[in-house]
């Protein structure tokens, strides 16, 4: 089938297609009526020297701009005022500022500007420079040319071409390298031997460490950089066997043919841990593990592209014929490429460059990022999205050989020539292969028979490790490792012969840097200068290669963090913008359209993570999430030794938030599948404990100085209260839980009510059951059960809204509880934190206030209101949380603080999320002629029996969809269990919800809904997901028994067509817990949508 040939610029857009080759094509998305401002004040300079001449200030258009008016409504504003020629200046400034929003199309601006037009005088030169704005306006409000294309065009192609659509072979592999700076001085004939320039110059006298405490790892993520866009091909130096884009060619290949050896064609996934590049296993073992992060993460990415399956894209695979299979793999592979490379770009300026400008010494979150818009009046847009080719010159940069560790130089030792450097070369590929499957690193073994499976974790774990507390070298003069010798001379013979690159000073010049007018200014010290001054004579003729290397370092210093030569920190900023600005897929393509809404939220930095929005720890957490604690120093600033970090946060005041334990993989997992197993390991408190009770213990702890510790109030404790005891007693004592049905169930039904909504009374309403009737009813509910004060209108100073608290109570739950992805356990403690110690206060003040302290809530708030910032009313106490509080207090001596605690945790284990799940359940198709006799059952339930018989359909639908997928503990001692086998001491055991409520042996026909089963069976499920007490009862179940009975008394429900019917469900980390999306923000352990449309009855 032929290639389409590639598209071409009409002439038409204002000049022929080779002018435009020098910065193609430059579109201005979004412009608009803004687009206009550029002419409105070229309009307006032609008027402007009668304006010159007024002294006073001219605030017309500065009051507009601040009143935040477009640029078109504002010149229309003046030629209605007759001050255009006036505030000309002003309008200039206004533009260059950019400080105007977008035209508000509501105000019929367009149609008064028409209208001004036509009732002008046929001669008016205003009328005419009016006109000639709008028709510009007009032209401006489309791109031309077009930023990007659809169809073909939407991924990267194997070999880099197509990133600018309009010059196709821009930047694309097996190209000849570009030149960015002309050779203008004539150099010497006799110019050094290489040899001589390298022993004199550059070779390592002694191993400086890095003055910044910058890692190896650092350089390891250069050495990914610099072989995604240098690959030069070893018969013809001239040219670039890679692209010139940061499109991971080391693990995706040049080619399509390298590209195919590496892919499975099944899912768009590619075979476990393989990197394409066999060059990169000439590098330090560290770059190849950090490699290995990517390469791991774009089978995560192309995973996650099939469970989310956005707009339903994707179908099951075993559903498609080999035509459809091969569109589905390809799709899914390249737009799984596009996430990934998207995840380097985000490294690169949320990681690498931070450590580059020493922002990491900082709690700033500011990152150089520039791929977005940038407009301006008088400039225009500047470009983006144009391509890149790369140069010899930036070839040459990026050797950063003396920043090599003494570690990584171990690796490689002695002295090479040429052939010994093609003889390593080829005794790699030899040893290597060309099966990208079987490459190997490090000494280390691929797992799988035919050892083409992944690495063992611990084993790139331990690289990554090493790579981290590895300090690299200073960059220095005679810095360069002995190993690298020959390595340094074939390039400067390259440089030289090959490429005939300009001076040192010539390149500077280039770059808008003075020229060094003599050695000494290159590099002060004697030693250095004498020995370059005696080799080059003449400082212009100092060659670009030893030039750079040798230069004077910058001094490690604010936004000095790498500290390299002055020249090399100058010219890798404009390189790494030119590289992903001139890049369509980090521009115009990295967009929520181009990669789905679920990965671009994924992919933006979280500010409040612990490393200030840094994102490599959350690809170290995802793919090793047993190995790095959520507060890892190695996986949050990976790029600085851990030494060193520790210092920077001693010195930030926030070292006690971080953990500075290398990673170490932990002992795997024990699952316990049977009932009588599970049991066991719940009861048996000597063999297994609680792995919860230490972030329990966090969120409930006695400050010492605390809201109310200076109130002695205790008496002799007991030691043998419990917390069960007080939750026994708080809730479950006599039919406490079953009297509180009645009022569940009008709160619920007043939620429905004001809620649901449709065309009218008769036809089908729609409701959102989890964010309209779910939340409001959990949250309202526990307020009033514990006292915390709501806002509302009646009550405008609550301290909670109802969404706001039902946050904080799921991000405590989350937090001691569900912790699943460590990449966000930083801010997840932060916030529960918080909210744990407002709940905390509130519940203990409530508790002072029933018992009849003398401590008005009046001084709790105002503690809140100078310790959280937060504003709040809320003194009268209700019946039902002095009835709470009382049965608390009753229930124990022990001290109020520490009542208060297990208060908290109750209310935190009250927000779960059984009622949407046991709706969900229930929608599902197979489930509908249940459905049908639960409206029958809940249409009745106006008797013990039918509300009985209604907890009993919740249970069971719990049972087969647990709301929570298991619980943990940990094993005291060595254990022996039947079917789990033998568990060491330490070993976490994973009891799994959903196998132990299938186990035959206690549920017969477990796959069936059964009402008959005995209630003692559901015992078990009610201790890992709810509030339960001792005697198996469950608040949680009550609750979901009221919603589930008042939904179906109000009608049939249906679940909704298309997403918005659905609870968002994906897997967890390890799949081992249930995660759901969010509308706005990364995926929660708590669904907070879920359309369904109702029948009324």
């Amino acid at each position: 089938m032929a290639t389409p040939s590639p598209p071409k610029a009409p002439a038409v857009f204002g000049q022929p297609q080779e002018e435009r080759q020098s910065a193609p094509p430059s579109p201005s998305s979004k412009r608009g009526l803004l687009g206009g401002a550029k002419a409105a004040a070229s309009t307006a300079l032609q008027m402007a020297s009668m304006a010159l001449a007024d002294t006073e200030p001219v605030k017309a258009v500065e009051s507009v701009v601040d009143a935040g008016k477009s640029q078109l409504e504002l010149v229309f504003e003046q030629i209605s005022h007759k001050t255009l020629a006036r505030d000309a200046i002003s309008m200039i400034k206004a533009g260059v500022e950019g400080k105007t929003p977008g035209l508000d199309d509501r105000n019929m601006l367009l149609e008064k500007v028409v209208v001004l037009l036509y009732s002008l005088p046929p001669d008016s030169p205003v009328g005419t420079s009016l006109q000639n704005l709008f028709i510009r306006v007009l032209w401006d409000d489309i791109p031309k040319p077009p930023a990007t294309l659809v169809g073909q065009y939407q991924y990267r192609e194997a070999d880099g071409s197509k990133n600018n659509p309009f010059i196709p072979e821009l930047g694309a592999a097996r190209q000849p390298y570009a030149r960015t700076t002309p050779n203008l001085h004539p150099f010497p004939e006799n110019l050094p031997d290489v040899a001589t320039v390298f022993d004199s110059l550059m070779r390592r006298d002694k191993f400086v460490p890095h003055p910044s405490g910058i890692s190896s790892m650092l350089f390891a993520m250069a050495v990914l950089i610099t072989h995604s866009i240098f690959v030069t091909d070893h018969e013809d130096l001239n040219m670039n066997h890679a692209s010139s884009y940061l499109d991971l060619s080391p693990i995706y290949g040049n080619n399509q043919a390298e590209q195919d050896k590496i892919r499975t064609h099944v899912q768009g996934e590619i075979y476990p841990d393989v990197l394409s590049s066999n060059r990169l296993f000439l590098m330090s073992p560290g770059a190849v593990a950090l490699g290995l992060v990517f390469s791991r993460n774009h089978n995560w990415i192309a995973k996650k592209l099939v469970e989310v399956n956005q707009n339903g894209q994707f179908k099951p695979w075993n559903s498609l014929n080999d035509k459809e299979k091969r569109l589905q793999d390809h799709a899914l592979f390249n737009l799984a490429r596009n996430i990934n490379c998207l995840w380097f770009e985000e490294v690169i300026f949320q990681d690498y460059i931070r450590v580059i400008l020493n922002v990491n010494r900082t709690t700033s979150t500011w990152s150089l990022v520039p791929t977005d818009e940038i407009k301006s009046l008088i400039g225009g847009q500047v470009p983006r999205g144009t391509g890149n080719h790369v140069s010899a010159e930036f070839n040459i940069l990026y050797r950063w050989h003396m920043a090599i560790s003494a570690q990584d130089t171990e690796w490689l030792e002695g002295e090479m020539t040429p052939d010994d450097l093609r003889a390593v070369w080829d005794g790699m590929n030899k040893e290597l292969g060309d099966d990208p499957r079987k490459f190997t690193f490090g000494g280390f073994k691929r797992t799988g028979k035919d050892g083409t499976g992944p690495f063992r974790d611990q084993d790139i774990i331990a690289t990554l490790t090493n790579a981290t507390e590895w300090v690299a070298g200073a960059f220095k003069a005679r810095g360069i490792p002995e190993v690298m010798r020959i390595i340094d001379c074939v390039g400067m013979d390259a440089a030289r012969t090959k490429w005939r690159c300009a001076s040192l000073n010539e390149f500077r010049e280039m770059l808008g840097l003075q020229k060094y007018n003599n050695f000494e200014e290159w590099n002060p010290s004697p030693e250095i200068a004498n020995t370059a001054k005696h080799l080059y004579k003449d400082i212009e003729n100092l060659e670009l290669y030893p030039g750079l290397m040798c230069e004077e370092p910058k001094p490690s210093a604010p936004a000095s963090g790498l500290a390299p030569g002055y020249t090399i920190s100058r010219a890798i900023l404009s390189d790494a913008a030119a590289l992903v600005r001139g890049d369509r897929f980090f521009t115009y393509e990295a967009t929520a359209g181009s990669v789905t809404s679920f990965h671009y939220r994924d992919l933006q930095p979280d500010y409040e993570n612990g490393a200030f929005g840094g994102q490599i720890g959350k690809l170290l957490m995802r793919h090793f999430p047993k190995a790095y604690t959520y507060n890892s120093v190695y996986a949050l600033f990976p790029f600085t030794t851990p030494a060193v970090n520790k210092q920077i946060l001693i010195e930030l005041g926030i070292a006690h938030k971080y953990d500075f334990t290398p990673p170490a993989e932990s002992t795997s997992w024990v699952e316990v599948k049977s009932y009588k197993e599970a049991e066991r390991v719940f009861t048996d408190s000597d063999s297994f404990s609680n792995v919860y009770g230490p972030a329990l213990a966090e969120m409930t702890r006695k400050h010492e100085t605390g809201l109310l510790d200076y109130l002695s109030l205790s008496t002799s404790p007991k030691s043998s209260e419990s917390f069960s005891k007080v939750i026994d007693a708080t809730f479950y004592s006599g039919q406490w839980s079953t009297a509180i049905y009645p009022d569940l169930a009008k709160l619920v039904k007043k939620h429905l009510d004001a809620t649901a909504w449709g065309p009218s009374k008769t036809a089908h309403h729609t409701v959102d059951i989890v964010a309209d009737v779910i939340v409001p009813v959990v949250t309202e509910f526990i307020a009033d059960e514990f006292g915390i004060p709501l806002k509302s209108e009646e009550n405008p100073l609550g301290l909670f809204t109802s969404k706001q608290l039902y946050e904080a109570l799921t991000e405590c739950w989350t937090f001691a509880y569900l912790n699943f992805d460590p990449g966000l356990g930083f801010k997840l403690r932060d916030k529960a934190m918080k909210a744990s110690e407002m709940l905390l206060a509130v519940i203990e003040a409530r508790l002072l206030q029933s018992q009849g302290t003398p401590f008005t809530i009046h001084e709790l708030l105002t503690d809140i209101k100078h310790l959280f910032g937060i504003e709040s009313q809320g003194v009268v106490m209700s019946e039902q949380a002095r009835k709470t509080c009382g049965r608390a207090l009753r229930a124990t001596d022990r001290p109020i603080s520490e009542v208060a605690g297990c208060l908290t945790i109750a209310a935190i284990r009250l927000v779960t999320a059984v009622s949407a799940c046991v709706i969900d359940f229930y929608l599902r198709e197979e489930n509908k002629k249940t459905l049908d006799d639960i409206c029958k059952v809940a249409r009745q339930a106006h008797n013990l029996l039918e509300v009985a018989t209604m907890q009993r359909f919740v249970q069971e639908a719990l049972r087969l969809r647990p709301a929570v997928a298991g619980s943990a503990r940990r094993a005291q001692k060595p254990v022996h269990l039947a079917a789990a086998g033998e568990i060491k001491a330490g070993q976490l055991v994973w009891i799994d919800a959903a196998a132990v409520n299938r186990d035959a042996q206690v549920f017969p026909e477990p796959d069936k809904i059964n009402l008959g089963r005995k209630s003692d069976v559901y015992a078990m499920n009610e201790r890992i997901s709810n509030l339960a007490g001792r005697g198996g009862q469950s608040l949680n179940t009550v609750m979901a028994c009221a919603i589930l009975t008042q939904l179906c008394s109000f009608g049939t429900p249906e679940r909704a067509r298309g997403p918005a019917g659905q609870l968002g469900c994906v897997a967890g980390a390890d799949n081992k817990c249930n995660v759901y999306l969010a509308r706005d923000g990364p995926p929660t352990a708590f669904p907070s949508s879920m359309t369904i449309t109702i029948t009324p009855a």
